[in-house]
């Protein structure tokens, strides 16, 4: 019996980080390693682990990532109140599906500080230091400033602390005003659709902007894999 069962959890099918972020990213086009593992240290969710200590997600584990992400993104729920559902469908219940209220939509919401960091993890340091940037306002924060957040974690895994994107944040600046430029007129004439024109023309620059430079760096990156 023992040796049946082990078998069949060998041929169960385990998903690296790569894999998982291959089937849900088309979905969540912000998904990352590191919200992955942030969404790990917050007891959301427990990967297996190989004898080499790598991650490997079952079929139902990606599912969950699917469930968290899913009332993220269209329930702009916290943590703390998806926790308490997904404790709910482990225990067997069958809780109702949080609904949003107007004071957890993500999109409209807005954070204090403490909430930011509790949210993220991003620590008291990044935090200081990505202010003193322009990266972070004064509090209440918005939903980019902990999207923001959430991308500064995961850069320090790599050493990457925010006061090293001072020339990330300039030419961001620079393409921010290369946009206003191209929009400004649209918007004086104040046409009825003046706002949805401008607002999709500053999407489709910014689009083109993000393919330059991400064909740009993974030029590079090949070069670093030869």
């Amino acid at each position: 019996m023992e040796n049946s069962l082990s078998r069949l959890q060998d041929h169960r099918k385990l998903y690296t980080i790569g894999q998982v972020l291959s089937v849900l990213k088309p979905d969540f086009g912000d998904l990352s390693p590191s919200k992955l593992r942030f969404l790990e240290d917050q007891g959301l969710v427990a990967p297996e682990r190989t004898d080499a200590g790598y991650r490997k997600f079952s079929e139902p584990q990606i599912e969950r990532l699917r469930i968290i992400l899913t009332l993220q993104r269209d329930q702009y729920l916290p943590l703390k109140v998806i926790r308490e559902y997904l404790d709910e469908l482990d225990s067997g219940r069958q809780p109702l599906l949080p609904a949003a209220s107007p004071s957890s939509l993500r999109k409209g919401q807005r954070f204090s500080t403490s909430q930011l960091k509790l949210e993220t993890g991003l620590s008291d340091l990044a935090f200081k230091e990505g202010a003193d940037l322009g990266l972070f306002g004064a509090q209440p924060h918005s939903s980019h400033e902990v999207e923001i957040a959430f991308a500064l974690v995961g850069l320090e895994e790599f050493g990457i602390q925010p006061r090293h994107l001072r020339g990330l944040k300039s030419a961001a600046e620079r393409e921010i005003g290369i946009i206003t430029g191209v929009t400004e007129p649209i918007l004086r004439k104040k046409a009825p659709d003046s706002a949805a024109k401008a607002g999709h023309i500053s999407r489709e620059i910014a689009e083109r902007f993000g393919a330059i430079r991400s064909h740009l760096i993974t030029e590079v990156i090949e070069e670093i894999e030869r």
